[in-house]
């Protein structure tokens, strides 16, 4: 391995806005990349300001190699280079085997003892149980509130008004929760009228006397309630008896969308509620609107003294008038989806019309009626009855008001909770969309673990290096740099579209692409352990063995793009050429290498996941960026004859020296002076277009408009 270090100043960031990375720019990134060009193997090169911060003992420090010395880069620069190896007896080197380094926080993570995590885990059950909510009395906000109960701080969202009605903090939340849909206001209307059905019996059984209008009054009230009924049942009945398969007619749509109406409005619903309510007591009223209290004292005297018969039918059966007001508070309460403060306050009203009924209207009946405990005055036993009722009835739907409120806020809270899981994995698959290509996004969220190893084969990839010449990278042309890799980046865009254009990386000024890069004609291979996962894709029809004559327009895809990367950066200067700019800070050229053949794609990496190729071609076509010139796409010779099957005209250069290769044929593609291909004859030309099957008017538009209006 061949290593360079270096310390200085960078500039560090995101440029571009397609397969975003985070990168390093700067004149010392440039040094440390020359002196591991020019180091040997087995060695760290550094230079002289790295070994000015070393401890020189722990290490063996020889001078630097003489390429070193004969870069241009390094030399340019007014320092020394050094190779260090490390002393292999010193006690650093012993301890780094048996306990690595960069395992110490991991491990020391690990042998934590089971006590502290436990304690841990305990403190943090208990800090999440104080947030909890409970149902206990707590009569202090009926006191001044304090300073710190108006804090922030507060854990608990469902507080006691008074020690009586449960409250949300947050008026919005009251107001969602009391406007909320009532899905079983039906079944309360059902409850509602067989209650009301023993009231019309009670009501035509408790007195002798015949009343015309009470009659009139009683069958009125009853089909109104019956109407009620209808209504809420209406929609149930129709959905049991024709399973939602009719076509219902105007009315039946007007009843339904009324009847929803009303489980949707806590305005309607209250209407409703209190409309029963008053059918109830009108109900009550005409019981004992016929009882004539004197005749009834007359004849509770003259029992007395002459023993007669009591006609008991004269006024309204005290128990029975009791025992259906106790109901009515019941069905009071229990009347759901109601604000339980209107509840309490109208239950609360009903006790007290009963109690001036008790003491101050009719004394004398309720007095003299049976009592249902010993030595208790018969009005208070009516009383304990009602009075109890109210109590039981509003103990119990206090508990249920509080637990629906709790689970309203959770529901509420792990709603916001989703949305905002919902918003964030939204926001990471649209950075992964933009750091991997969306193939492998879908693979990498959801079939592949952790270290796990992805990768794909390709039979015929055209691979391009574009790199800007003499452009120094510092502060004041970071943006020029950005705003030039932005411009490549929506030209990517139309590319990728439509002609499967891969960005796979931008190495300081140089900008790497792909074509070809198709997932339908990839070879997958996953570790054999995940074939439980059935993820393994079938052998597809594009083998290895398939000819590579019809994946040849690869190459012509990344020509084509290529040359739009050498017009882009040409509308580019020539914009900056209007402005007051620093010629300086212009790019002046651009030198570009294509290669093709097979290559393989895949992740590497445990952290900060980057999507890769590597092949024969990727280093060929990034030794031909280096041994280009400004202005020219150098390509090899299999790319050249594909280029010229399509019918674009290929100059041979010569034989070029390449590293590792030695010398090898490459050619320059023809270019005019206007930026388009030189082209070698119209059938050369009609086969290509049989062949590529471009649509040129679509996508010239887009591509210029991407170019020239964006760039403008």
């Amino acid at each position: 391995m061949r290593i360079g270090v270096h310390s200085g100043h960078l500039f560090a960031g995101v440029i571009g806005q397609a397969k975003l990375q985070f990168d390093v720019w700067g004149v010392d990134v440039n040094i440390a990349n020359h002196l591991e060009a020019t180091g040997e193997p087995g060695y760290v090169h550094v230079s002289s300001i790295t070994l000015s911060n070393l401890d020189l003992n722990e290490y063996i420090v020889r001078p630097g190699p003489v390429k070193a010395q004969q870069d241009p880069v390094i030399q340019s620069y007014p320092m020394r280079t050094y190779l260090l190896t490390g002393v292999p007896q010193r006690d650093s080197v012993r301890r780094s085997e048996s306990v690595p380094i960069i395992g110490f926080k991991l491990r020391s993570r690990i042998e934590q003892p089971l006590k502290e995590r436990d304690v841990k885990l305990s403190e943090e059950l208990s800090e999440e149980f104080k947030k909890m909510q409970t149902a206990g009395l707590d009569l202090r906000c009926c006191r001044r509130v304090k300073v710190e109960r108006k804090s922030k701080h507060s854990n608990r969202d469902v507080e006691w008004c008074c020690g009586a009605l449960p409250v949300f903090h947050d008026s919005h939340l009251e107001w969602s929760y009391i406007n909320r849909t009532d899905y079983v206001l039906k079944y309360s209307i059902c409850v509602s009228y067989i209650i009301g059905v023993v009231l019309v019996f009670n009501q035509a059984t408790a007195n002798r006397t015949i009343c015309i209008a009470c009659i009139y009054v009683d069958v009125i009230l009853f089909l109104m309630l019956t109407v009620v009924l209808c209504i809420a049942w209406y929609k149930k009945f129709c959905f049991w008896k024709y399973h939602e398969e009719k076509e219902y007619n105007n009315l039946s749509c007007r009843i339904f969308s009324l009847w929803e109406k009303v489980q949707r409005s806590s305005a309607r619903r209250i209407a409703v509620y209190l409309f029963i309510l008053s059918i109830y007591f009108t109900y009550l009223s005409l019981s004992v609107v016929n009882c004539d209290l004197n005749m009834f004292e007359l004849a509770f005297i003259e029992n007395n003294l002459y023993d007669y018969v009591r006609d008991d039918a004269m006024c309204f059966r005290p128990w029975v008038f009791t025992n259906l007001m106790a109901l009515i508070i019941g069905m009071t309460f229990t009347f759901a989806h109601i604000p339980f403060s209107l509840k309490t306050a109208i239950a609360t009203l009903e006790v007290l019309v009963y109690l001036v009924l008790i003491y101050l209207e009719y004394p004398f009946i309720f007095h003299h009626s049976k009592t249902s405990f010993a030595f208790l005055p018969s009005e208070a036993a009516h009383c304990m009855r009602v009075l109890f009722t109210f109590f039981t009835f509003y103990i119990k739907e206090r508990e249920v008001e509080f637990n629906a409120k709790t689970n309203f806020k959770l529901n509420n809270d792990l709603k916001n909770k989703q949305k905002d899981a919902d918003l964030t994995n939204q926001s990471l698959v649209i950075l992964l969309n933009n750091i991997l290509p969306s193939h492998v996004v879908e693979l990498y969220l959801t079939h592949l673990e952790k270290h796990e190893l992805y990768y794909e084969n390709y039979s015929m990839v055209s691979v391009m290096f574009a790199s800007l010449i003499n452009f120094e990278v510092n502060l004041k042309t970071l943006r020029v740099l950005n705003d030039l890799i932005t411009e490549f980046d929506k030209l990517l865009n139309v590319y990728r579209e439509y002609y499967v254009v891969e960005k796979i990386k931008v190495v300081g000024c140089t900008y790497m692409a792909a074509c070809g890069l198709d997932f339908n004609l990839a070879s997958l291979h996953l570790q054999e352990s995940k074939a439980k996962l059935n993820f393994r894709l079938a052998s597809l029809s594009h083998q290895e063995s398939t000819h590579e004559e019809s994946f040849d327009q690869v190459v012509l895809v990344m020509a084509y793009f290529a040359l739009d990367l050498m017009r882009t950066l040409f509308e580019c200067n020539r914009v900056y050429a209007s402005k007051p700019f620093d010629r300086s800070l212009s790019a002046t050229g651009i030198c570009i290498g294509i290669s093709s053949g097979k290559v393989m794609a895949g992740i590497v990496g445990a952290s900060q996941p980057h999507y890769d190729i590597w092949g024969n071609p990727v280093n060929m076509a990034s030794r031909m960026q280096s041994t280009g010139l400004v202005g020219k796409i150098q390509v090899t010779e299999e790319s050249a004859f594909i280029l010229r099957d399509f019918g674009i005209s290929c100059t041979f250069r010569g034989m070029t020296y390449v590293k590792g290769v030695n010398e090898i044929p490459t050619y320059f593609v023809d270019i005019d002076s206007n930026y388009n291909f030189v082209e070698l004859d119209n059938t050369a030309v009609e086969r290509r277009m049989s062949l590529f099957q471009l649509d040129s008017t679509d996508s010239d538009a887009k591509m210029v408009s991407s170019t020239n209006g964006e760039t403008t």
